[in-house]
């Protein structure tokens, strides 16, 4: 996903503080693999703030290794984090993977390593061995935006990337000899206790990022930061034999990964080797398209990018900023609305499958997809020069939608007016605009990514810039005026662009923008910072087209050094606010450093709302299960979420009811009479408020002015989404005494993920007439559920069995009159059990019988 860029710099070893190689040689090569031992904690002390905000530190779980980007999964309805190393990891370093819940709830733990990273490489290779990883399928995690499309199911590999020579599995003699260049590492995490390799591919570029298709599970992107010279005659030099640039890479390559997922659950590790093997498909930028204005004598690939549902693309190309529509270069093979089976338009390229270079404790029975030394035997050089002599062999249906093009890197422009290192580009969930962090001077660059509290360092200390997707150029402009037409603006007419307070000491390095996250549906952003810690920055899309930021809040552990902070879980409250679990990846570069994977959790006002927009929805029909669903198969319309309650709450007050609620509508309140006495009265109206807008307080009589009588009641809150979708909450009261109690929940609000929907039809059934109790419940996608209903005490009363169930029907079950008529008066519960592979989600409602 995200990284550091690539300089060479000879103190990076000894920042590092690594083992010696004897040291690292018998702790390696004496076992059959790196032991992973627990390693002293660091501080808790923390420095945090934010108007209205507050943090708690959950855990931290140091491992001792540097640790770079992370990612989160889902493994039978828990979420489960791998977290990269950058550079060696002595402790069993690569991708450490931790149990972020626990049925549910937060209770972070060591799972297991992937020792990646615990061999011995070159120094010189240290910032190119940074281990970003990506999870496939996504599942339930958070996405880059709502994605109804996006394919559910847990994650089955893990992608590590590596963007230099000397990876554990294929790294010659100890890295620094016979060593063929990086790319990805496939790790089945189907047992996340036993990670394991099986397959890895080679590229000309290497892989310093990789992404995955949330819709195409399948479809990773290694994502080069390649910097490719441009001579005085306008040639790209990567295209001269022999010169050093010919292994570079000013493009990405997609790899599709089919013949490494859906694999059988209890198929042999050399079985699934043997079946992993990928197809690798390269896409080449045209020139003109990404060589920034201010530096003619170069060209980047992307440093990392982004996949939306309508198939844009972002490239965060350091230099410039391209943006791409991806539609036209997957073949949907018949199926339009099925997105996992589509395949790659174009010629793959003729790459090579051989065995690991690896020797001893590192030796592996995953095959290599060379794609360096491509044909039989490795007989065909894909190196650029002769990867053109023999057809160049592409992606084909790619289109440029256009470019953003940055002034900083070589330029006139400080860290308050340009990027000068584009590390991250990602549109707004309303589709407005374009958020871009400028990673000074490739974070250790001094003095690029040098700060001090005492006085800005304008060179340094990058930030987050907003530009305006509808001004993208097609080809590279002659000068800052036609490049500045692209920047967004704030509501004070100024370049919008926000630049974190330094809040630690004076360092020479790592102090400037990093990775940042969205919430979808929120217009809030959390980052990591380096030093600075977590950053979480709002921004506000105003009606006049410009866009203002403003710091929500920030948490600074103690020596921080935070190359990702990312959200795994997300709750509105009652109040309105909203409570975010987040974890981070923190590692050690000389200055400061952590060495650590952090928990915490935090709780802030409510964030600004996306605008109205073009949005990101995609061109194609949707036959998804929504963010999180289980799976793009099974007859689930496109989820989107009906929601304009914020909160909703009914609260007793003597003999009276308040209702209350917070939401982005007028809403209509009407209380039901449910049951009377022995009788089940059906939903029979007894009062209603229209069109409020606040708290009502009801002095509980009817429209008539008459005091109710004893019994059941339903209240129901409903209103309406910007969309037009209905939006409704419902409350079961008992009155008895002519005093209210609020009864157990009969129903669940409707989510997106795989239980869609889950609902008791009343909070009361039976009564002198045997009414049914009629159980009601969707989801998102095919899925095996067993319903049981038992007796308060636990007796099973009735038990419906486990068995198949199509994805987007409305299904229902009930209790029938004669066995109702049978049932003891008193309350019941209705269980659901929902597995989907090997997830699974339980759910518990109430019901009372009269």
């Amino acid at each position: 996903m995200r990284s550091l860029l690539r300089p060479t710099i000879a103190a990076v070893l000894a920042a590092l503080a690594l083992p010696s190689a004897a040291a690292l040689a018998h702790e390696l090569f004496d076992h059959p693999a790196p032991v992973f031992r627990a390693q002293p904690a660091p501080s808790r002390a923390i420095a945090s703030g934010g108007q209205n905000a507050t943090w708690e530190f959950v855990t931290s779980i140091p491992t001792g290794n540097p640790h770079s980007d992370l990612d989160f999964f889902t493994r039978d309805g828990d979420v489960y984090a791998a977290v990269g190393t950058l550079a060696i990891g002595p402790n069993a370093g690569g991708q450490t993977i931790v149990k972020l819940t626990d049925d549910g709830e937060v209770r972070p733990s060591f799972v297991a390593s992937h020792p990646s990273a615990a061999c011995i490489s070159n120094p010189n290779a240290a910032l190119g061995l940074q281990h970003d990883v990506e999870a496939t399928p996504k599942g339930g995690t958070i996405l880059n935006t709502f994605n109804p499309v996006a394919a559910g199911g847990d994650a089955q590999v893990i992608v590590d990337a590596t963007d230099q020579r000397g990876r554990c599995h294929d790294q010659g003699t100890l890295g620094l000899s016979a060593a063929p260049r990086g790319g990805l590492e496939i790790v089945d995490v189907t047992n996340p206790a036993a990670p394991k390799e099986i397959g890895l591919t080679s590229h000309v570029g290497e892989a310093h990022t990789v992404n995955i298709d949330p819709k195409r599970p399948h479809i990773a992107y290694a994502v080069t930061s390649d910097t490719v010279s441009v001579n005085t005659s306008g040639q790209r030099e990567n295209e001269i034999a022999g010169d050093d640039d010919q292994f570079d890479l000013d493009g990405f390559e997609v790899v599709d990964l089919s013949s490494c997922l859906n694999l059988p659950a209890d198929m042999p590790l050399q079985a699934k080797r043997d079946a992993c093997n990928p197809q690798v498909f390269r896409y080449r930028f045209d020139l003109a398209m990404e060589m920034p204005h201010t530096v003619k004598s170069a060209v980047n690939g992307c440093h990392e990018l982004e996949i939306y549902p309508n198939d844009l693309l972002t490239c965060a190309g350091i230099g410039a900023m391209p943006v791409f529509d991806m539609s036209g270069a997957f073949d949907d093979r018949g199926t339009p609305d099925d997105y996992t089976d589509d395949k790659p338009r174009g010629t793959p390229l003729p790459c090579n499958r051989r065995r690991s270079s690896s020797q001893g404790a590192f030796a592996t029975g995953a095959a290599v997809i060379d794609c360096v030394d491509g044909g039989p035997g490795g007989s065909v050089s894909l190196a650029i020069p002769n990867w053109l002599s023999i057809g160049a062999p592409s992606l084909a249906g790619v289109r440029h939608v256009g470019t953003v093009f940055h002034q900083g890197r070589g330029g006139p422009r400080d860290s308050t007016q340009d990027i000068d290192v584009n590390h991250e580009a990602e549109y707004t969930q309303s589709g407005n605009f374009i958020l871009a962090t400028d990673e000074r001077g490739g974070g250790v660059t001094p003095p690029g990514a040098s700060c001090t509290q005492v006085s800005d360092n304008r060179s340094g200390n990058g930030g987050i810039h907003a530009f305006r997707p509808d001004r993208l150029l097609a080809a590279t402009p002659p000068g800052p005026a036609e490049t500045d037409a692209a920047y967004a603006r704030d509501s004070k007419g100024n370049k919008a662009i926000y630049r974190a307070p330094v809040r630690t000491g004076a360092q020479a390095t790592v102090c400037t923008a990093h990775v940042f996250q969205q919430i979808p549906g929120q217009n809030r952003i959390f980052m990591g910072w380096y030093s600075q810690g977590t950053q979480v920055v709002d921004f506000t899309e105003n009606p006049d087209g410009t866009i203002d930021f403003k710091e929500a809040a920030w948490f600074v552990p103690a020596d921080a050094n935070e190359w990702v902070s990312h959200v795994f879980k997300a709750q509105e409250n009652p109040d309105g606010t909203f409570t975010y679990w987040g974890a981070t990846g923190d590692f050690n570069l000389g200055e400061r450093g952590r060495n650590a994977i952090d928990v915490y959790r935090v709780t802030l006002p409510a964030p600004p709302k996306p605008a109205s927009g073009p949005g990101l929805l995609p061109r194609r029909g949707a036959d998804g299960g929504g963010q999180g669903a289980g799976g793009t198969q099974g007859g689930a319309p496109p989820c989107v979420p009906a929601r304009s309650f914020r909160s909703a709450a009914v609260r007793r007050a003597g003999r009276r009811l308040t209702f209350s609620f917070r939401a982005d509508a007028p809403v209509t309140i009407d209380l039901f009479q449910q049951a009377r006495g022995g009788r089940v009265t059906g939903e029979r109206l007894i009062r209603r408020f229209r069109n409020v807008s606040g708290t009502v307080r009801w002095n509980g009589r009817d429209r008539r002015g008459r005091r109710l009588t004893d019994g059941y009641y339903l209240v129901r809150f409903a209103a309406r989404t910007s969309a037009g979708i209905p939006d409704e909450r419902r409350f079961g009261l008992l009155r008895r005494n002519g005093r209210f109690r609020i009864l157990h929940r009969h129903e669940r609000r409707d989510t997106c993920g795989l239980l869609r929907r889950w609902k008791l039809y009343r909070p009361v059934f039976g009564g002198v007439t045997g009414r049914p109790l009629v159980i009601s419940f969707r989801f998102g996608a095919e899925a095996t559920a067993g319903i049981v209903v038992r007796r308060a005490g636990g007796r099973v009363v009735r038990r419906f069995a486990a068995r198949r169930y199509a994805g987007g029907v409305l299904h229902r079950r009930r209790l029938n009159r004669n066995l109702v008529r049978r049932l003891p008066r008193g309350q019941y519960t209705v269980t659901i059990t929902v597995r989907d592979g090997s997830r699974t989600i339980r759910s518990t409602l109430r019901a009372t019988r009269v």
